[in-house]
């Protein structure tokens, strides 16, 4: 009877605290590990997610900026919030422009034109040298344009129609006519950046934004680039000159759950008006 009382016998109440003690302490291990792979992952997401943005953003913008027609680069909105441009749809050269004392003409003709322009697509610009004559449209520098019978060849001279008869100021030194659009504009705004297109001549000002009518789409988010100092301008335009091309310089600061990725990028701007 004694050797079956030792065998019945169960765990002391010391045995038991010590197994409790280790238990907890091999727990709040484990759970501290989790925590911090988690936290690791969550960053490291936060982070990726911040560096496509901004690639994403930054490309098309560098796309879009070195096709823009000369000189028609430019700031606008309060502390610089907009960097607004025309995009080329198509570069010709022209064979014979009408320039004084020549008598205006309703059309003209031009080649390296081998296929469609866009349907947005009306304006023919020559020898624009500053964005005051591209964005107020000046008669003899940027003309609207009614048709282009597009002969489909690049050697076969098309010709662009006029609703009336146009004189244009200068000739260009290349020949070269562009075909465009109306501009676009990319905006930061409420901690994102958006992309502006389709805006009336009326719809924006030198110190304003595109307005309501304009076709608005979200690049980026998570901006943070108008702190409490305003100590980071987003846009920033340097003029062509006899050394370089017009620049475009980006300065855009991500900012997403302590994380903080700051992007500078130059962008040159072709300069053959």
């Amino acid at each position: 009877m004694q050797f079956l009382a030792k065998r019945q016998q169960g765990f002391t109440l010391v045995e038991l605290v010590t197994v409790i003690v280790i238990l907890g302490v091999l727990s709040g291990s484990i759970s501290t590990f989790l925590r911090f792979g988690t936290q690791s992952y969550s960053d490291a997401s936060d982070r990726e997610a911040l560096i496509a943005s901004a690639r994403f953003v930054i490309e098309r913008l560098n796309r879009e900026v070195r096709q823009a027609l000369p000189n028609s680069i430019r700031t606008i909105g309060d502390n610089e919030q907009c960097l607004e441009f025309v995009p080329i749809d198509r570069s010709v050269i022209y064979l014979e422009l009408p320039v004084a004392p020549e008598p205006a003409s309703n059309s003209l003709e031009v080649v390296m034109l081998d296929a469609p322009l866009l349907a947005s697509t009306q304006y023919a610009v020559v020898y624009a040298l500053n964005s005051a004559d591209i964005y107020n449209k000046a008669a003899g520098v940027v003309e609207a344009f009614s048709s282009v019978n597009n002969s489909g060849s690049k050697s076969t001279p098309s010709q662009i129609n006029f609703a009336s008869a146009v004189l244009f100021n200068a000739e260009s030194p290349t020949q070269r006519l562009y075909l465009v659009a109306g501009p676009v504009s990319y905006c930061i705004e409420n901690q994102a950046i958006y992309r502006y297109q389709d805006y009336n001549d009326g719809d924006y000002a030198a110190s304003g934004v595109p307005g309501a009518s304009a076709t608005k789409v979200l690049m980026a988010e998570y901006l943070d680039n108008y702190s409490a100092a305003g100590n980071l301008t987003p846009f920033q335009t340097f003029p062509a000159t006899l050394q370089r091309n017009a620049l475009a310089l980006v300065q855009l600061k991500f900012a997403r759950n302590l994380e903080e990725i700051v992007f500078a990028n130059e962008i040159q701007v072709q300069n053959v008006p």
